[in-house]
């Protein structure tokens, strides 16, 4: 008789990672910070093991020794520095063996396409991906490195333009986030419109726009909490009607009934529902039809 080989994919003992996705421009005061302090929490306090993945940077080294020394001293185990700046520095093993070690990895700021197209789909890459999708590995990113953690995310957009396909450039995110687009810098830089665009053709979509020194904790599936100063803007794609389909490029979209939140600190939101969440945990009931 054989018995079947347990694996870590074995859905009775996956554990999903939480996110901690940061609008950028966190504040870096040691004595007013919030987020950095909190993504360090989620990822062990004191016993944390941080992995700071520069490569969305042209300074990959510059940024990573900066993260290191802020959660040096915000007091962690130890700061691993991979310094991946091409696609086959992913395939070093002591690298991916950092990932192994690690109880949380942060993406800087930067470009996200940067990031996708150096780190994704390489043995690091996919180290990290396998261990937040069933090992409980912490991910959290900054700016560009936020941007990168949904499914489909946002390369370039006119923050001045109108609702239309040509102002939103899209392409392939790392996924760790399904089903969501996420934009940051998002009221500092005017970004309701191209989110706007994105919803015209993807109506199944979550969109969370992330305003700078504001962060949302993520329980994948679940829900997701606002920290930080800012806000955090979540649009339901669900629309009724778009014209979408039949529009050129350079044609202003069309859509109705397309809905907004806007959640401060303490505030949550249920993905299952997609309803929010006021900080005394009462659900806000959806409007009657």
């Amino acid at each position: 008789m054989t018995t079947k080989r347990k694996t870590s994919y074995d859905r009775a003992e996956r554990k999903i990672g939480r996110l901690l996705v940061i609008g950028g421009n966190e504040d870096k005061d040691e004595d007013s910070m919030t987020i950095l302090p909190h993504f360090v929490k989620m990822c062990g306090g004191k016993r944390a093991r941080i992995l700071v993945c520069g490569t969305p940077s042209k300074e990959v080294e510059e940024k990573e020794r900066t993260y290191r020394k802020l959660f040096e001293k915000i007091g962690v185990a130890e700061v691993m520095e991979p310094d991946v700046t091409r696609r086959y520095d992913g395939d070093n093993e002591e690298l991916v063996e950092m990932v192994r070690r690690a109880t949380g990895v942060f993406f800087t700021g930067g470009d996200q396409l940067r990031l996708t197209a150096i780190v994704a789909g390489t043995p690091f890459g996919n180290e990290i991906r396998h261990r937040v999708f069933n090992e409980g590995l912490v991910a959290g990113g900054t700016s560009a490195g936020a941007a990168a953690m949904s499914s489909t995310m946002i390369i370039s957009g006119n923050s001045k333009g109108t609702v239309r396909r040509a102002d939103v450039g899209l392409a392939p995110g790392l996924g760790y986030w399904r089903d969501t687009v996420v934009d940051t810098h998002f009221a500092q830089r005017g970004r309701v419109s191209r989110m706007l665009v994105i919803f015209a053709h993807n109506p199944q979509i979550l969109g969370v726009g992330i305003d700078e020194d504001t962060a949302v904790e993520v329980h994948p599936g679940e829900r997701f909490t606002v920290i930080g100063n800012g806000a955090v803007f979540v649009f339901d794609g669900t629309v009724t009607y778009s014209n979408a389909p039949d529009a050129g490029d350079d044609d202003v979209l069309a859509m109705t009934d397309s809905m907004m939140h806007v959640l401060p600190a303490g505030y949550s939101f249920d993905l299952r529902t997609k309803r929010p969440i006021l900080p005394n945990g009462e659900i806000v009931p959806a409007k009657a039809s």
